[in-house]
């Protein structure tokens, strides 16, 4: 009895303290919408974001981040005077290294791959939920409460230059992680990764998926999409919202591809559509870890199909 009042204290203090956060954060929101911006900063409010203010476009938020500080910035991208880009940019330049979503009906693909010193940190296209958008902003609350995610992300923002790639690991230094939640085929899998000489970890579902990658380092996730608690496009948008950077391969059953096309920055570095060959598999994990002996590879799983 005493054990179970201990235990919901300690939930009522999780709850509280995580309300009080919420209540304390100072969030900026940017959309030359008037309708949408109301609609965005109401929800807000009501959902126990205490302290929201807006502005009509970039350059009304720039004076207002030079004035004031804010926890999080929510913009929009297609504004008159400054973007929504072009506001992140003036950001990042004056090591204003805040959290921002960018939202938008039309997401500047081809931008974001050009700068990623921006280091946007979630993105939702028009039109979104109300429900969307508190859970983007939920997992971005999780990335701020953990110090272990924090540190690798202002890390990561500190340095804002891209790098050259890192040398790629030997294969019996290569972590990776397996997310399924099908316990016969995450041991299959795994003992085909580890007689190909890789050390593999594995998970039974997206949010032990996630946990495993908020606690330990990996150099490569393959992860199923439909689980239970958390789909593996779920844990795809907590690593970008935590700037994580280890590549993703998705092998499933149903590929999401509607939803890669509606927002194609959570496409990850590799797909497989079960049923898939052993062979397939192993040439797709070494073609993303390194990518130069890549077209070998494919053409070496290849060859049994068309033979």
């Amino acid at each position: 009895m005493n054990d179970d009042k201990t235990e919901l204290e300690k939930a009522a203090r999780g709850i509280s303290s995580h309300a009080a956060q919420k209540a304390s954060l100072r969030i900026l929101v940017v959309d030359d919408a008037l309708d949408l911006r109301d609609i965005i900063v109401n929800n807000l409010i009501r959902s126990g974001y205490e302290k929201v203010d807006a502005a009509s476009d970039g350059a009304e938020a720039w004076q207002k981040l030079l004035k004031t500080h804010y926890d999080l910035v929510i913009t929009d991208h297609k504004m008159p005077k400054v973007t929504g880009l072009e506001l992140i940019r003036q950001m990042r330049d004056q090591a204003m290294w805040q959290p921002v979503i960018l939202v938008s009906g039309l997401m500047p693909s081809e931008e974001l791959q050009r700068i990623p010193e921006l280091c946007i940190d979630a993105m939702l296209a028009k039109p979104f939920t109300a429900a969307e958008l508190l859970t983007t902003m939920e997992n971005l609350l999780r990335v701020i409460e953990n110090p272990k995610v924090m540190n690798e992300n202002q890390m990561l923002k500190t340095r804002a230059r891209p790098t050259a790639p890192a040398q790629v690991q030997k294969k019996s230094q290569t972590r990776i992680l397996l997310v399924d939640d099908d316990r016969d085929f995450r041991e299959l899998q795994s003992d085909l990764l580890t007689s190909a000489g890789y050390e593999v970890e594995s998970a039974i579902d997206g949010a032990a998926g996630w946990e495993a990658l908020r606690t330990n380092d990996y150099d490569l996730v393959i992860t199923d999409n439909h689980m239970p608690k958390m789909t593996g496009l779920e844990m795809i948008e907590n690593l970008q919202a935590a700037h994580m950077t280890v590549p993703v391969i998705m092998a499933t059953g149903n590929l999401p591809t509607e939803e890669f096309a509606r927002r194609p920055w959570l496409k990850p570095e590799a797909t497989l559509q079960r049923p898939y060959t052993d062979g397939e598999l192993l040439a797709t994990v070494r073609n993303v870890l390194d990518p130069d002996d890549g077209m070998d590879d494919r053409k070496e799983a290849l060859l049994p199909k068309y033979l």
